[in-house]
């Protein structure tokens, strides 16, 4: 058994109204929330995609704006959205966190603790177009090394121009539709020092010819991993595009590349043979080794006014035919419905990571 305790206080200095008002930034992964969320979202309440985070808070609140309750219940999950938003972005907040047994690898959505215990300190601050999270950790026996007791991971700076987000720093990224884990990325490690770009708002093309593809969203990303010891000083990059044409459909598209590293050739040319795909040489100074694949969410309420969707992924491991290749699958259904004026969430879950 998994006995577990937490430890939080977040204080802040802005009331609930204010930061709603003029709230914007990113909001990293987070299982309380994303769970409110999705709970509204597959009832029709919010049309809000949750397969890619972080999340731009402008997104959440964009969602939160258009919101159409029709339960108390339902009003009792926005309100619980609202503390919790304000608690994640609150200007000072420290956070416990400690454990008596080890969770089961890889964790899950937002579960990504890589100690037994843990102190935090962070600071934030955010306008209309910056986003600044400056955080501190101290931990105590690591289940995934970081060389050092203390580390920054969580902390970043994000400017916004044009709609789009460019931050900096180590940011958990959580890359599609499944609740136990991604085939791709997820919360199964430390966060990397990176870079990150993505939209603020996720509004369809103004473009007649484009409108089709409704919300859509991107992520692009360039990191190097820190506990990568076999070829130190990887570099990883990646790009996601997820679309919605239908209220009921969302679909995206992922891929990610480990490039580069000491004694790897880091030249464009080899960056270049990686990207468009030439880089299973079988060769001990191959270009890269790459991941790709699509994952897609079907959502019953639109059409039968049931609050029950099915998600899945598939994630290959090599490339044939300009297709993914020794695939990995991931499928789910998941249920929101309501007790009374309480939130009932569930899911079911298969994975099969066999790629031969």
């Amino acid at each position: 058994m998994i006995k577990i305790a937490r430890i939080a206080l977040a204080l802040g200095l802005l009331t609930s109204a204010s930061s709603l008002a003029y709230a914007s930034g990113l909001v990293m992964n987070d299982n309380e929330l994303r769970n409110d969320l999705a709970w509204l979202s597959d009832r029709g309440v919010i049309h809000l995609s949750l397969s890619t985070w972080p999340l731009s808070q402008e997104e959440i609140n964009r969602a939160l704006k258009k919101a159409k309750p029709s339960y108390s219940s339902e009003q009792v999950v926005l309100a619980r959205i609202n503390q919790r938003l304000d608690s994640l972005k609150a200007d000072f907040r420290v956070s416990g966190y400690t454990s008596t047994d080890k969770p089961g690898t890889p964790q899950g959505f937002g579960q990504n603790q890589p100690a037994d215990s843990s102190l935090s300190l962070a600071f934030n601050n955010s306008g209309e177009w910056w986003d600044v999270h400056l955080q501190g950790n101290v931990e105590g026996d690591e289940r995934i090394s970081n060389g050092s007791r203390f580390n920054a991971n969580g902390a970043y700076g994000a400017v916004k121009f044009w709609n789009q987000w460019l931050s900096f720093g180590q940011m958990p990224q959580w890359w599609g539709p499944g609740y136990e884990g991604s085939l791709i990325r997820g919360d199964a490690m430390r966060p990397m020092t990176g870079v990150l770009m993505q939209r603020a708002e996720q509004a369809a093309p103004e473009t007649w010819w484009l409108r089709w593809i409704g919300p859509w969203q991107y992520q692009i990303s360039a990191s190097q991993m820190n506990q990568y010891t076999a070829v130190p000083h990887t570099k990883i990059i990646g790009g996601r595009l997820t679309f919605s044409p239908f209220q009921s459909l969302e679909l995206g598209a992922s891929r990610i590349m480990q490039w580069g590293g000491e004694g790897r050739p880091e030249s464009f040319s080899s960056f270049w043979d990686g990207f468009t795909g030439k880089d299973n040489t079988g060769t001990a100074n191959e270009p890269g080794n790459q991941l790709a694949g699509f994952d897609f969410k079907f959502k019953l309420e639109p059409t039968l006014g049931w609050p029950i969707s099915f998600y899945g992924q598939l994630i290959g491991e090599d490339e044939a035919g300009y297709l993914p290749s020794a695939n990995m699958f991931l499928g789910g259904v998941e249920g929101h419905h309501g007790w009374g004026k309480d939130a009932v969430n569930w899911y079911v879950e298969a994975h099969d990571t066999r790629s031969n």
